[in-house]
């Protein structure tokens, strides 16, 4: 929710909240002034709620109108958007919660540590980090950790039988202690720490040739229903863990719109955002700008773009459509948001306070 909608809905409540009391209060008071016992049966119910819907359009008016004086003093005042980014990326660094970050690495160390041991004789390499922690993309407002397992080619009949067998395994292990779920391609695991979660995906995968130099796997696909059968995908994960490497101006801007999506509730995946900033800021495209505004707008108009057409082909696997998963209203949705947000920042630069 943004901050002008947060204020129109504070003072909806307030005003719905207090008036509701008001009104009760006061037709109590006449009761008591009568000497007439105030009871269910007397009182006015629809009355508070008529008298409480007002209160609500009243106080959200009210809010509404704070909220706007809000914004004309802010104009009085110098800004700088770049700086006004710099803040969000300094708020979503997980190094800005040093204890919490110390103990999503013990939980990785020790989880790696046990699958390494536990599936010894199977495995083609040591359990490997992946996904947006590894990439240095990942935001404290929304992180988990990926781990691949490549086992060799030999160790299993099935893909399937791959995959069911690491997750009774787990589900053994960690079922008392953590929750343990199924997905497309993983296995969740959330632990829990001080009541916040920690997240793994563990993504068991199958070595097609020898995985120590190809870096390629392939992974099971759970139906999406029982009587379905499940299927294989290709992924190389050499070129997923290379897609951001040198290329900080990148990784700044794909933390910046994941927090932006997770702010707004987007319906649009990490890889798909990862893959057309990088796409965005290659020489061939924007290239990369010194200003981290800029290089937000120009992904953002990029990602419009690229949503709106028929596939993004997946660096990774290029047999392998990125928004085969994504509804056409989802696209269309996103793309309009994105871009009346640009058209908003670019005629009012203040306006990116808004849309994070």
């Amino acid at each position: 929710m943004r901050r002008k909608e947060k204020y129109i809905a504070k003072g909806a409540v307030i005003g719905f909240v207090g008036v509701a009391i008001g009104d009760i209060l006061l037709q109590w008071f006449k009761h008591w002034q009568k000497d007439v016992p105030f009871t269910w049966d007397s009182y006015n119910g629809k009355q508070t709620l008529k008298h409480a819907l007002i209160g609500s359009a009243v106080g959200a008016g009210v809010c509404y109108l704070v909220y706007e004086s809000k914004l004309s003093e802010e104009a009085k005042h110098p800004f700088n958007s770049d700086e006004h980014l710099r803040k969000i990326l300094s708020e979503e660094n997980l190094k800005s919660n040093p204890a919490l970050l110390k103990k999503y690495l013990s939980y990785k160390s020790e989880v790696k540590e046990w699958f390494s041991q536990r599936f010894a004789q199977k495995l083609a390499y040591q359990p490997e980090d992946a996904g947006s922690f590894f990439k240095r993309t990942a935001i404290k407002s929304n992180c988990d950790l990926d781990i691949i397992l490549p086992f060799k080619k030999s160790s299993y009949a099935t893909l399937e039988e791959m995959y069911y067998d690491v997750y009774d395994t787990i589900e053994r292990n960690f079922g008392d202690k953590a929750i343990v779920s199924k997905q497309t391609k993983a296995i969740g695991i959330t632990f829990e720490h001080n009541g916040l979660p920690i997240h793994f995906d563990i993504v068991p995968g199958r070595e097609i040739s020898d995985y120590r130099y190809t870096k390629d796997l392939n992974l099971y696909v759970r139906p999406d229903w029982a009587w379905q059968r499940g299927s294989s995908f290709k992924t190389n994960v050499g070129v997923q863990k290379k897609a951001t490497t040198n290329l900080p101006a990148a990784r700044r801007t794909i933390k910046l719109l994941k927090s932006y999506r997770n702010k707004n509730n987007l319906p649009i995946s990490s890889v798909v955002l990862e893959q057309c900033v990088c796409d965005a800021l290659s020489d061939n495209k924007y290239g990369v700008s010194f200003s981290d505004t800029e290089n937000l707008l120009n992904s953002m108009i990029h990602v419009a773009r690229k949503v709106e057409q028929e596939s993004i082909v997946d660096v990774a696997n290029t047999n392998n459509n990125l928004l085969n998963k994504m509804a056409p209203s989802d696209k269309r949705f996103v793309s309009s948001f994105l871009e009346n947000d640009i058209q908003k920042v670019e005629t009012n630069p203040r306006y990116i306070k808004e849309i994070f």
